[in-house]
């Protein structure tokens, strides 16, 4: 939407420097390292050394010496990795949602290049386009947010209530689904580690959940501030403050450091920095990876700190290495706060219309969980599935109602090989000529690539007509035979008779293709019997 609306607008670009197992795999291919050798040494890395620098490769000397031996490759291996230069670019990647707009050509100012999805992308990274004094933009596209617009609709459509998400009102029944940890599809506390924090922090207010989305960041979690912060909250410990003076800006957090905005205002207000090294002193805590990449910056703090506020300097010290702490990804407060309301937006939908909001959820797939684990919470709920059908289905996960009560029905797109194009598409021309009745007219009234067909066909979409193993050959034939939007000549060969698909097959189909299967069955009740006879042990047996 960005391009075509905006004549002169990129991405920036992220330049993507190389860590240790990625020199390696790149030197030791232009050594003449076999593959396999290359993948040992780096999976040897392991989490104790996966985040070294090339030129710090000396550390994991263990790892080389148990991989290579005493390989000659070994020390001219290591020896090339001590030479490469900190910081070094392996390749350049879009940014995540960063755009430059101009009101001239941005060639003016940086090459452009496509990226590998089309994108026009500069070859300046974002600390780079800022110096140029361009304007850059970070857009962050939110699946939820479609969850929200299509939860709201449905729910218009089946019950006539309008839902305003601007004005819900507070529930405590939503804060208690979410203090008790039921937040599977919940936006942004739905993992397993969020699910223990809200048990832990039993969040009430909206602001409560901020700080909680807040709290689950890189910066937060490696400064150790989880743990304080939830005592404080809970009152099971007293508030300190590093200092006096940082009461007022540390209040709101129990006396912990937990968004960008409090790093630079301890650096304005303690430290005496004007807003603009502020800035720059948040970005060099958040991202230096040596001591000596801040010394100057933690002298200037200090004495800052002991000319402004009167803070001995041991305070001083102490106060910057809880910022220095702060390394990695930390929230703004304003973005914690959307993500925040966005999270007990979600919380609410999901307590009052559970279905609507699942099939928003089945449809856009915004969180983390596969659609086969919320089809067991669902199914747990008394909401059954109907089958994935060419007549029935449409683009978006769909609730009808039968005698058993309401069910979802997968919708078209939601088998691996079907783009949301092709499914529109159907959908389009079943209203335009009415339904599909045979295979043979989903051939000729469309224009589907033989390979959408098949994934129909293994996913059931065609079983009102005929056997999943008949539908593929039937497709072969047909697409062979003539072209899209045209009427055949002669009538089809028949079909012949195929032996039927073994439950085993078609589950393993359903779920290769949709991620589950719409009949009452797991694939593990498949294979029960051979497990138990193989030694298995059924989970509600184990101990722990």
């Amino acid at each position: 939407w960005v391009e075509e609306r905006f004549q002169n607008a990129a991405m920036v670009c992220n330049k993507v420097t190389y860590h240790l197992s990625s020199a390696i795999q790149d030197l030791g291919r232009a050594l003449g390292m076999p593959p396999e050798l290359r993948n040992k040494l780096t999976d040897g890395l392991g989490r104790d050394y996966g985040g070294l620098r090339p030129h710090q490769a000396e550390e994991a000397q263990v790892v080389f010496d148990e991989v290579l031996k005493k390989a000659p490759v070994k020390n001219v291996l290591l020896g090339l990795l001590k030479k490469m230069e900190k910081g070094f670019v392996r390749h350049v990647a879009p940014h995540s949602g960063g755009w430059v707009l101009s009101g001239d050509s941005l060639s003016h100012y940086s090459p452009v290049e496509r990226s590998k999805g089309g994108l026009p992308c500069l070859q300046y990274d974002k600390d780079d386009v800022e110096t140029l004094g361009l304007m850059k933009l970070d857009l962050l596209g939110l699946r939820i947010l479609s969850v929200f617009e299509q939860t709201c609709e449905t729910v218009l459509a089946r019950k006539n209530v309008r839902v305003d998400l601007r004005h819900i009102p507070h529930d405590p029944r939503v804060w208690k689904s979410i203090q008790d940890g039921d937040t599977m599809g919940v936006f942004q506390v739905e993992s397993p580690g969020q699910v223990r924090l809200s048990v832990q922090l039993q969040p009430e207010t909206p602001k409560d959940m901020k700080d909680q989305v807040a709290l689950f960041r890189p910066g937060p979690i490696q400064s150790n501030t989880v743990h304080p912060y939830t005592a404080r909250r809970l009152g099971r410990e007293k508030i300190v403050y590093p200092h006096p003076s940082l009461q007022p800006i540390l209040e709101r957090s129990y006396g912990i450091i937990l968004f960008q905005e409090q790093v630079m205002q301890i650096a304005r207000h303690f430290a005496g920095f004007d807003w603009e090294a502020a800035d720059k002193f948040r970005k060099l805590v958040s991202t230096f990876e040596d001591e000596h990449e801040i010394r100057d910056e933690r002298r200037r703090f200090v004495e800052g700190a002991v000319r402004k506020t009167g803070a001995t300097r041991e305070e001083a010290v102490h106060v910057f290495n809880l910022c220095a702490a702060f390394r990695g990804y930390g929230f703004a407060e304003s973005h914690a706060w959307a993500f925040g309301i966005h999270a007990y937006r979600s919380a609410w939908l999901r307590y009052h219309y559970p279905v609507e909001y699942f099939a928003g959820v089945l449809s856009e797939q915004p969180g983390m969980y596969g659609v086969s684990t919320f089809r067991q919470q669902l199914l747990a709920w008394g909401v059954g599935f109907n089958r994935l059908d060419i007549n029935e289905s449409t683009a978006h996960y769909r609730i009808e109602d039968d005698i058993k009560g309401e069910c979802l029905r997968p919708s078209l797109c939601s088998v691996d090989g079907v783009s949301r194009e092709a499914a529109q598409e159907i959908v389009i021309e079943r209203l335009r000529g009415g339904k599909f009745v045979n295979l043979q007219d989903v051939v000729e009234r469309t224009e589907l690539p033989r390979d959408a067909l098949e994934a129909l066909a293994r996913g059931g979409a065609f079983d009102s007509f005929l056997e999943r193993r008949e539908a593929l050959y039937e497709i072969g034939v047909l697409v062979q035979s003539r072209q899209p939007k045209q009427k055949r000549l002669f009538k089809p060969v028949k079909t012949p008779a195929f032996p039927d698909l073994t439950t085993l097959k078609r589950t393993e189909w359903d779920y290769e293709l949709k991620g589950l299967t719409e009949h009452a069955v797991h694939p593990v009740d498949l294979v029960r019997q051979e497990l138990l006879g193989l030694g298995a042990t059924p989970m509600i047996r184990l101990k722990q």
